[in-house]
């Protein structure tokens, strides 16, 4: 007999169907309607973790009637992940139970053996790891019972990657909105080249993005006997999805370079482009800096003869916070074809689009449109960009801001087009604002530094803005021109002008805060990044280890008196990490509800104004909303 099953408290979370921080507010409210029903308590701590058997933490739950879920007692075998063993190897045994339908506590080594040889005999799967693997007990009774938790081996698969194992690999990978765009580009190419259906190929590096999109093609090709890749084809049959080892045209290669260095990128996609043949297509994802900004030194030439080929087809800037390992970079994305393809490969930087514009059925057409290279064909996203000015290290492959050229239209019914447009706003519901505050526990020791100190750490970065001449306006343009003091948007450029007009002017990152002096401390967070700033005023670019965030800073700035006009005096507290980022995200949430907020009372206003004019133009009559 092994140790009892036992859950962390994130486990709990994720049985109760509850977030993390309500668990501990349920240990420090021990009544239950007007019961004392305690917490079970803890029967070890490992690895800094409390561990809580999971019979009591079912029978808790069952009790108090707490949390979301009403089929605990079948989910909860299901999150009890043995100590010290990997996740490759939990989901080995999920595979050779997917494969053989037996219950694996029922066998011995040498039937296991047996089975492996009679699912797996050319060893492409698990053969060998069966062979050289000798599990406990409590492993194989984890998998059996996972598998009775789950209504497929798919789902059990998805319980094991979103687990206690999963979170001690401590991979962070593309978010779910990343994994459909790239999926609408790759579906995209695929339709171009054989709407029958082509098979995913699998290129470079290991990742879990093959296994995200290879649901929709033929098959997955996955070339190797490598242990990455064999696990790739593990959690592919698992997933019901069927593997080759060699691939054929038509085919859509699919390369992630994520956490690799520049050099090593530029490597691996000169040599994709080079092997790519007929009927070929890749869709590449990497960073920005490397595939759409420009580059400086051997790396611009080296990515310059890449280019020279003449197969790049598609190059977009994803936006921000689509990569959880480093969720302020910007990634970027390359379709590309066999050489000599096009000179005038289109362009978009999606990342200038607010959430609700982008449209992945609109931008899956565009890649079509690209691909079958029509004349004349109207895009919603993509731009054509020269290829020769690229190359000659003028411009970058993605200018920030770019988009789709679009035709200007006269409205005919002015008055009742002004009227609707700011309905839209109005009729919408506004979500109520709450905040969950505790105690703070024992006594803490307050420590304030002023922004010139935090700069002579080397913990912010003060950058001056740019002289923008507003002539160089364009209403059209999609990169923006932040003051402190102005409301944002008022100034805005077209990304080449931008480029060729300022091309020392410093852009904001995500998190920036835009502050002015002058004639009163002002500020405001730029969360978007990419965006110019109008001198006097200022770019703020704080740093992890400053022990605030921007979004704090802003709000006390903007309290500060109007006489207190030197930056470097401001003073600001410094937290720990976890108050920092609890923090940042209820001042984020506030600050989403006073825009909301203000742009309900600037609609408003608007709709005031545009009642009165239409009615008196007689152009628009209002009706009376009758109530039954």
């Amino acid at each position: 007999m092994g140790a009892a099953p036992t859950l962390t408290l994130q486990d709990v979370a994720n049985l109760a169907h509850v977030r993390r921080p309500v668990v501990s507010m349920w240990r420090k409210r021990p009544s239950v309607r007007g019961q004392y029903v305690p917490f079970p308590d803890p029967v070890e701590v490992s690895g800094g973790m409390e561990r809580f058997r999971r019979e009591d933490i079912v029978e808790w739950l069952g009790r108090t009637g707490r949390g979301n879920n009403a089929e605990v007692n079948l989910d909860a075998p299901a999150l009890s992940v043995p100590d010290d063993v990997a996740l490759d190897e939990l989901v080995m045994w999920l595979c050779f139970a997917a494969l053989t339908g037996k219950e694996l506590t029922e066998t011995t080594a040498e039937q296991r053996t047996a089975l492996a040889r009679d699912v797996d005999h050319d060893d492409r799967v698990l053969l060998r790891e069966v062979v050289g693997s000798e599990p406990e007990t409590c492993t194989l009774r984890f998998i059996d019972d996972l598998v009775e938790a789950s209504y497929s081996a798919s789902e059990a698969l998805e319980r094991l990657e979103q687990g206690r194992a999963a979170r001690a690999r401590g991979t962070r990978d593309l978010t779910s909105e990343a994994v459909n765009l790239v999926h609408a580009v790759a579906d995209a190419c695929a339709l171009h080249l054989d709407p029958e259906g082509v098979p995913l190929v699998h290129t470079g590096p290991v990742s879990s993005l093959p296994l995200a999109l290879a649901e929709t093609f033929d098959h997955l090709v996955v070339s190797g006997d490598a242990p990455a890749l064999r696990d790739i084809r593990r959690r592919s049959t698992i997933r019901g999805i069927e593997t080759a080892d060699d691939a054929t045209a038509p085919n859509v290669r699919l390369l992630s370079t994520l956490g690799r260095p520049t050099n090593e990128i530029l490597d691996r996609v000169d040599n994709l482009v080079l092997e790519l043949s007929e009927g070929e297509l890749a869709v590449i994802v990497g960073p920005a800096g490397v595939l759409c900004d420009e580059l400086q030194g051997a790396d611009e030439r080296h990515r310059a003869q890449t280019l020279r080929a003449e197969s790049l087809v598609i190059a977009l800037r994803l936006p921000r916070g689509m990569w959880r390992e480093a969720h302020r970079q910007a990634l970027g994305l390359w379709v590309c074809a066999a050489g000599g393809f096009t000179q005038l490969p289109r362009v978009a930087d999606l990342a200038a689009f607010a959430p609700d514009e982008l449209d992945l059925g609109d931008l899956a057409a565009d890649v079509n449109g690209a691909l079958a290279a029509p004349h004349g064909r109207a895009f919603r996203y993509l731009r054509p960009h020269d290829l020769p000015p690229i190359l000659s290290s003028r411009t970058a492959v993605v200018p920030r801001g770019v988009r789709a050229v679009r035709l200007a239209t006269t409205e005919i019914e002015q008055h009742t087009a002004l009227i609707n447009a700011a309905t839209l706003v109005t009729s919408e519901p506004i979500r109520p604002f709450d905040m969950l505050v505790e105690r703070a526990p024992g006594a803490m020791l307050l420590r304030r530094r002023s922004l010139g100190e935090l700069k002579e750490l080397g913990h912010v970065r003060v950058l001056r803005g740019s002289r923008v001449d507003p002539e160089h306006s364009d209403p059209a343009g999609s990169i923006a021109v932040l003051s402190a003091t102005d409301s944002p948007g008022v100034v805005r450029l077209d990304p080449f002008d931008a480029a060729r007009l300022y091309p020392r002017a410093a852009r904001t990152e995500p998190g920036d805060v835009v502050f002015a002096e002058r004639p009163r401390p002002t500020a405001r967070v730029d969360d978007h990044g990419g965006s110019l700033v109008a001198s006097p005023s200022k770019i703020l670019r704080i740093s992890s280890q400053a022990g605030i965030g921007p979004h704090a800073v802003a709000a006390i700035v903007n309290r500060l008196p109007n006489d207190v006009t030197e930056w470097q005096t401001w003073n600001v507290p410094v937290l720990d990490t976890t108050e920092v980022e609890r923090l940042e995200e209820a001042l984020g949430a506030a600050a989403v509800h006073e825009s909301t907020l203000e742009r309900h009372l600037v609609a408003t206003r608007n709709l005031v104004a545009a009642m009165i004019d239409g009615v008196a133009a007689g152009a628009v009559t209002l009706t009376t909303r009758t109530t039954e």
